[in-house]
């Protein structure tokens, strides 16, 4: 009999999946929080980027002080909060001093977990980034495996990514993070093997969509061959692109004859109190897929499925979601077959909604394509296209790219060059220095 841990995402990864990470208000969390911090969870995975920009621009909230004010209500269940290591809220890359700024001010406010997600994997990052969070006292840093499948992303790749993360000092978790719903049960059995024999003793959670239906399963196989540690949603904010339900889990491990110490009577006032809020927002409740091949083509994840829809309409162009869903495959295959995972996720959606739009591949590309061919989000797991290289190069723009160094100035010297007041706190200087002025200033002024 083994006791199972659960990782609850329902205000983070089911927000974003199901609700475009707009559903969501700091009320909202607070009217449950006490009780959350009672089910039992190894952790709430809570925040990311896009949810911080998401209260900043639609909620008119300060998400420092959402931070901060659950993190007082749930002092029994650490906190997470998930980066890219390379940027923060926006797509530009962030120096160094940002970063480690941002990992301060995050332990400062209450988060006590930090997950990060490198599309690449690539080392060097992982490792910086590790030791900027420790330093700033973070308890929990925890590394994506992100999934993908590719003619490069096999078993023998996964292990040799392992042993790599794993020989980290700093890194405390690895985590398999299957973001577009794309692990079968039958891959589990091998997969998660290859990644055990190079854990170097390190725990190993699991992380699934239910994308293609399949996600319950995978976790049931998971936990056979040794996994521990699962993450799953609170319905409404379960299932549909999102995890799979805890109350499905916590079925299953039962039949199965193992434990865990969740109070489900806890997870269903929770569950009752966001189905009301979804009445109230006319929200769409998850419910179980069905078994939809077309995700392992393109891959999109479920967190940026409804994002691409909402970005779509607001263009004109949501008719037109299937051909975008089609120029994905080919746009992955072009560049080598990058991961499907923030921010190359968002760069490849990018790329083919302008391909559609201007009817003509690579015509306009954005700058994160740029970046990416360059190498700054690390080496492409494949060759990138020839004839896709040729063209991108032709991109006027690439050439102040190629010439520039990345500078790694100092906050100070950012906040004078941003010509910031010298009192202004370090958390409003993140946002400002993120996101849209007006934005920030629209924000700050709801908030007093």
């Amino acid at each position: 009999m083994t006791t199972i841990r659960f990782v609850d995402t329902t205000f983070r990864d089911g927000n974003q999946s199901l609700w475009d990470a707009t559903g969501i208000r700091t009320d909202a969390v607070l009217a449950v929080a006490d009780q959350l911090d009672k089910v039992g969870f190894k952790a709430v995975d809570f925040v990311a980027s896009i949810h911080m920009g998401v209260a900043v621009r639609y909620h008119k909230e300060n998400p420092w002080t959402r931070i901060k004010l659950v993190s007082k209500a749930m002092p029994n269940t650490p906190l997470s909060f998930g980066t890219t290591g390379r940027r923060f809220i926006g797509f530009k890359r962030c120096p160094d001093s940002v970063m480690a700024l941002v990992y301060q001010c995050m332990a400062a406010n209450g988060i006590r977990r930090v997950w990060l997600v490198d599309a690449a994997h690539e080392i060097e990052t992982i490792e910086k980034n590790a030791r900027m969070a420790k330093t700033a006292g973070i308890e929990d840093f925890m590394t994506a495996l992100s999934y993908t499948i590719s003619p490069v992303h096999t078993n023998e790749y996964y292990a040799a990514r392992t042993a790599e993360i794993a020989a980290c000092s700093e890194v405390d978790t690895v985590y398999l993070k299957d973001q577009g719903g794309l692990l079968t049960p039958e891959r589990i059995t091998t997969l998660i093997p290859a990644i055990q024999s190079n854990l170097y003793g390190k725990p190993l959670e699991i992380h699934s969509h239910c994308s293609t239906g399949l996600a319950p399963q995978v976790y049931r196989e998971a936990i056979e061959a040794g996994v521990n540690t699962v993450h799953t949603a609170i319905p409404p904010l379960a299932d549909g692109t999102s995890q799979p339900s805890v109350f499905e889990i916590l079925d299953d491990l039962q039949e199965k004859g193992h434990e865990s110490a969740i109070n489900r009577d806890m997870l269903r006032s929770i569950s009752e109190h966001l189905y009301a809020l979804a009445e109230q927002q006319n929200r769409p409740v998850g419910t179980p897929q069905e078994y939809n091949p077309s995700y392992y083509e393109h891959q999109v994840p479920g967190g940026m499925v409804t994002t691409l829809k909402r970005q779509l309409a607001e263009a004109g162009m949501e008719e037109r979601f299937p051909e975008v869903l089609d120029e994905i495959i080919q746009v992955r295959r072009d560049l080598g077959y990058p991961i499907m995972v923030t921010p190359l996720s968002q760069f490849v959606g990018t790329q083919a909604t302008m391909n559609i739009a201007s009817g003509e591949r690579y015509k306009m590309v954005p700058d994160g394509i740029i970046e990416y061919v360059l190498g700054y989000f690390g080496t492409p797991p494949a060759p990138i296209a020839p004839e896709t290289l040729e063209k991108i190069n032709k991109q006027p723009r690439i050439k102040k790219f190629r010439e520039q160094d990345f500078p790694q100035p100092s906050v100070a010297e950012i906040k004078k060059e941003m010509g910031l007041p010298k009192g202004i706190s370090d958390e409003e200087f993140l946002l400002r220095y993120a996101m849209p002025r007006r934005e920030v200033d629209a924000m700050l002024a709801a908030s007093t």
